[in-house]
């Protein structure tokens, strides 16, 4: 399941926050484990242009997880979005404010047409096999 922080906002989002989405509702499928959105166009962020304020990135809580899986995890969510569009990783690690980002790769479009046409694959259950392989 996919829960949403108290704050978190979805002014506007655009074709690849949809596929993100998408993407983030397979992965934890997968995953068997809740996935929390903390950030969508709410904060500061970089400025008006920043991905998140264009509705194209979010932050996910990380501290959810035990550290050995947080790799696991951000696997499972890119695993789902084609990596020459789309890029996440594990912002300020060790930090208070760690989280998962994911976005829209920078220099490339991403339309409706395209979220149409894209759908994430899922590929079993990735957890299990991890934690299994520890």
């Amino acid at each position: 399941m996919i829960r949403v922080k108290p704050g978190v906002r979805f002014t506007t989002v655009a074709p690849a926050g949809f596929l993100i989405l998408t993407a983030l509702k397979a992965a934890s499928r997968k995953l068997g484990k809740d996935l929390t959105i903390t950030s969508g166009t709410d904060g500061l962020h970089s400025g008006p242009l920043d991905p998140h304020h264009l509705g194209e990135a979010f932050d996910i809580r990380s501290h959810d997880f035990p550290e050995a899986l947080r790799p696991v995890v951000l696997k499972a969510i890119m695993e789902e979005l084609d990596p020459a569009r789309f890029y996440g990783f594990l912002e300020a690690p060790g930090q208070a404010n760690e989280h998962f980002h994911l976005q829209r790769r920078k220099g490339t479009m991403f339309s409706v047409e395209d979220f149409l046409r894209d759908e994430p694959v899922s590929r079993g259950t990735i957890l299990e096999s991890s934690v299994a392989t520890s």
